[in-house]
């Protein structure tokens, strides 16, 4: 199976409070931002953007956007989606404009998710993070992972193994269902999903160069009263070590470092023992015992 995405490469959100979603990614996370008139750019590396807020009368999902490696993959793609019954649309020169890509499409998934796969990014102008943060950890593995809880897994595996060409990173059994984790690149996952009666954004995750960024963004978050959602911990799945916050839009955003590499020899994994998890507090202790507290992952730096 040829592999068409390589890397989760951006996502585009509609938010309601585009002021305090600057504020967020500046002083919490330390993103880079751009802000004309109502969008929002949040910058993470040397792309032009990995977040692109619009604002809106209401939040929204986001659009994920994966990276293709080229034109004829981009061309296979629409065969596959062709083939298990996917209506898709060609990105307009708009569209691909907004995106800085050459070729791309956009579809949604079987559970409501809107997904475009692009090539030919372009790299934006130089970068810096905030000066409290040594760096963000994206390169070849992307801008981080999301995490979503899900009314049908069996169709996102279609999806996902099928078409994409992704690969199952670990299978657990959940009290709700099973919760799937797929990779493209040596992160862990690059999408997470846990079996729910309806579909729910659960996070966003983003990783730091190195342990001090995350605990003095922590700190940052601490600071601004009730949006830290969880404390430091270890997850089971990918060995970040991390903690949870609440975005201006309600849903979480992770934020960690020291994540898990696999290899081309990894295995799927459906019991994990490979390293005992910590904090999180209680509700993360156990298999994901609650729905908003779905794992994440996340992978070092590229050498």
């Amino acid at each position: 199976m040829t592999a068409i995405v390589n890397q989760l490469a951006f996502v585009d959100i509609n938010v309601v409070d585009l002021d305090a979603w600057e504020g967020f990614a500046r002083d919490i996370l330390g993103f880079g931002t751009i802000r004309k008139g109502g969008v929002l750019d949040l910058r993470m590396d040397e792309r032009p953007f990995r977040y692109r807020l619009r604002e809106s009368t209401r939040d929204g999902f986001p659009i994920l956007g994966w990276q293709a490696p080229d034109e004829a993959a981009i061309e296979l793609l629409g065969q596959r989606l062709t083939g298990r019954g996917l209506s898709f649309s060609p990105l307009d020169v708009t569209r691909l404009r907004d995106r800085g890509a050459v070729a791309g499409l956009g579809f949604e998934c079987r559970n409501g998710i809107r997904h475009e796969v692009v090539s030919g990014l372009k790299p934006g102008p130089a970068f810096e993070p905030g000066p409290a943060v040594s760096g963000f950890v994206t390169g070849s593995g992307g801008l981080g992972h999301v995490v979503w809880s899900i009314p049908d897994v069996a169709a996102m595996d279609e999806l996902l193994l099928d078409v994409f060409g992704m690969d199952l990173r670990e299978d657990i059994a959940t009290p709700a269902g099973p919760g799937h984790f797929y990779g493209c690149n040596p992160r862990h996952h690059s999408l997470a999903v846990f079996s729910a009666p309806s579909l729910r954004l659960e996070h966003l995750m983003v990783e730091m160069g190195e342990i001090d960024d995350v605990g003095c963004a922590m700190d940052r978050a601490e600071d601004e009263g009730d949006i830290l959602m969880q404390p430091l911990g270890r997850h089971r799945t990918d060995q970040m070590i991390s903690f949870y916050v609440r975005s201006p839009s309600g849903f979480g955003m992770e934020v960690g470092c020291n994540g898990l590499l696999c290899g081309d020899d990894w295995e799927e994994v459906r019991d994990s023992s490979r390293k005992r998890p910590w904090g999180h507090g209680a509700a993360m202790r156990g298999h994901h015992k609650t729905r908003t507290n779905a794992s994440s992952a996340i992978r070092k730096k590229d050498a």
